[in-house]
């Protein structure tokens, strides 16, 4: 009875307020698997090919699922710098879907979100990193370690830095608090 009173007074508030497109605002259908973008801004994403990215260190390889541009861009940086945690779900699925597609055949030892800085943590109350760590960790069933490493210096933000002055703006920055797993 419960569940039938909840379905209810979603389905009418739906009808009331209906959900819209978190990045063009315009009324989503309930049928699409993202509960907050629209097929139209979905469909604009440009998601990559499989190749990965260059190898860091310690044979670690890095993909990108989509370009940095348009709704991509948007969503990420809604999501990141406007609190519009909602968009978890829709960036989480694009990169469970690229992993299923091109990277079956790979074994993933673990998901390890990048810590936040805990002035930065409290300053953004959330840690964007461990959203998306969690829904990708659950969508492949491969294991997440939420304290592997720690944050142990602040660091600037790495929006307009070159590649070079990210990784020197990072060094120094981490430090691994459990060694069995990383």
């Amino acid at each position: 009875m419960i569940s039938f009173l909840s379905d209810l007074s979603k389905g009418i508030l739906s009808i009331i307020y209906p959900p819209l497109c978190e990045i063009c605002q315009m009324k989503i259908d309930t049928e699409t698997e993202y509960d907050c973008l629209c097929k139209k801004c979905i469909n604009k994403i440009k998601v990559l090919e499989s190749a990965p990215g260059p190898k860091h260190g310690n044979n670690i390889n890095v993909w990108a699922v989509c370009g940095y541009e348009g709704v991509a861009k948007d969503c990420i940086h809604l999501f990141k710098y406007n609190n519009r945690l909602n968009l978890s779900k829709p960036l989480a699925e694009l990169m469970s879907s690229f992993t299923d597609k091109n990277l079956a055949d790979k074994k993933f030892d673990a998901i390890i979100p990048v810590p936040l800085h805990k002035t930065k943590m409290r300053e953004r109350g959330f840690n964007q990193a461990e959203l998306l760590a969690r829904r990708l960790a659950k969508n492949t069933n491969c294991p997440l370690y939420l304290n592997a490493i720690k944050r142990i210096k602040p660091t600037i933000s790495q929006t307009g830095l070159s590649k070079t002055k990210r990784f020197t703006n990072l060094r120094g920055a981490f430090k691994i608090t459990d060694s069995n797993a990383v």
